[in-house]
Formats: C-alpha cells, structure tokens, sequence
C-alpha cells in the first residue's frame, strides 16, 4: 500500500512540473487521512482504447498521426528525467482536436 502510495505522489509530482500540451493538466491536489485527490484537466475525447474499439483498425495515416504525437508526448516526459512506464491506450486520451494527452 506504502509503494502505491508513493507512485501516485510521484505521479502527482510530475504533472505537477509538466507544462506541455502533450500531458493531462494538474490544477491542484489535496489530500485527507486516508487519499490523495488530484483535480486534472477534462479531456472530452474519451482515451485511445475506446477509440481503437469504436473504429478498429486505424488507417495508416492517423495511425502514424497518433505515434508521431506519441512519441513527441514520450519525448517531453523524459527531457523532464522520467520515464512514463504504463504507456498504453487507456492512457492516451484524445482531446476535443484530436490530439493526445497523456496521463
């Protein structure tokens, strides 16, 4: 319990210091006894599983649109000295532009 405590801090932490269009805004934390709240940015595009399951298959332009975006988003979490280590759709949420973010 100890551990996820702290990896959510430590996620927490890092949103904290991004500032890039490419990952979810956190507006502000608090915390009680027994949980720690984050208040983040509403992303109204749902998240990359939920696309790829309503649509399917991507065709290979917006496939390569979603990788280019991706690996632009990769590249700023680890010019900031982390790794993101739970990259996967349910983490890509797509903005009302199309755009991702990640979480």
């Amino acid at each position: 319990m100890k551990q996820q405590a702290a990896h959510v801090k430590a996620e927490r932490d890092i949103l904290a210091e991004a500032d890039s269009n490419w990952i979810v805004k956190l507006y502000y934390s608090f915390q009680d006894e027994q949980s720690l709240y984050l208040i983040m940015e509403y992303v109204p595009g749902g998240d990359m599983m939920q696309l790829l399951i309503n649509k399917g298959l991507f065709e290979e332009k917006l496939a390569r649109f979603y990788i280019a975006e991706l690996t632009c988003a990769i590249e700023y979490v680890h010019g900031l000295g982390f790794i993101h280590r739970d990259i996967k759709p349910d983490n890509i949420l797509i903005d009302q532009n199309g755009h991702i973010k990640l979480t």
